[in-house]
């Protein structure tokens, strides 16, 4: 079976100490792919943490108002760091979003909850060119050639999924049924795939990454966040290595030195080591960088 990080955030408030302190003794076996917002809007710094213990009850008219974006290149410690990464084969990179905020006029109907305010691309509008022309910064920029795309809260319109695919990107997760994606030959056998995979399992995800015509996806992630417990986790991995299947881990570097909801003596960076080393005692398990595990 075949095993990725997704990172998403890393943003112009990244500092390289952070990541250094994340990844410095995970790198050197495979590379964790951090999805980048290239222009995050206001002071992300405070607010990812101000969001994380006031939830529904931020000020979010405060939030609103705080709207200047803060270019990735203005941090030239940060694009160096990443640069030389991404050269040593130590990190990845993919897309995840321009500013993180949704600012439609109107949301899709069927969106309603505060955390649509960080959905960006959970929208009516055709962003397509967008993407691009950030995709194609980012590349400059770092040296690279960013093949993944990541949604911002994990949420896309269908008129967003979209775009991303126009783009040029493969995709990890995204919340689109699978009976609304492609319908070309490929799109059909991907469908009869999933239908027939979960008439036989019903208690599982389709545990493998998807090849369409000009793209691939991989619809399951695994979310470590500060709620999460060890065991999930394996059980989740379990699952996936009875199906020898893929399995992504998505995390926010920025949580790392949270403490576990359930156990203040323990963070989540202490978690996700437990972790890696449950599944180092699998000689089987191949760790990838995600835009390897997606690489159509």
């Amino acid at each position: 079976m075949r095993f990725a990080i997704r990172d998403d955030d890393t943003n112009f408030f990244t500092t390289p100490a952070e990541l250094q302190q994340c990844y410095g003794d995970i790198w050197h076996e495979f590379a964790p792919t951090l999805c980048l917002i290239s222009k995050v809007k206001g002071d992300w710094a405070k607010w990812v943490h101000q969001i994380y213990k006031d939830k529904q009850d931020t000020d979010w008219a405060a939030w609103t108002a705080d709207n200047t974006p803060h270019p990735i290149e203005s941090n030239t410690e940060l694009v160096a760091f990443l640069k030389e990464k991404i050269k040593d084969g130590k990190l990845d990179v993919g897309y995840h979003a321009k500013y993180h905020r949704n600012e439609d006029s109107s949301l899709p109907k069927e969106m309603s909850n505060n955390y649509v305010r960080g959905a960006e691309y959970f929208t009516n509008r055709d962003v397509t060119n967008e993407i691009k022309e950030e995709v194609t910064h980012l590349n400059k920029l770092l040296n690279t050639n960013i093949s993944v795309f990541t949604p911002p809260q994990n949420l896309l319109s269908q008129q967003g999924y979209e775009c991303v695919l126009n783009a040029g990107l493969n995709l990890c997760g995204g919340g689109i049924t699978f009976y609304k994606k492609e319908k070309d030959l490929q799109g059909l056998i991907n469908i009869g795939k999933q239908l027939a995979f979960k008439l036989i399992n019903k208690e599982a995800d389709y545990p493998r990454v998807l090849r369409y015509s000009n793209h691939t996806e991989i619809a399951y992630h695994y979310p470590l966040q500060p709620g999460t417990r060890l065991k999930s986790l394996i059980d989740d991995f379990e699952m996936v290595r009875k199906y020898n299947g893929d399995f992504v881990l998505s995390t926010h570097y920025v949580e790392f030195d949270y403490s576990m909801v359930y156990d203040e003596n323990i963070t989540m960076k202490h978690v996700l080591m437990d972790f890696l080393d449950y599944i180092s005692k699998y000689s089987d398990v191949q760790k990838m960088s995600l835009s390897q595990l997606l690489k159509h």
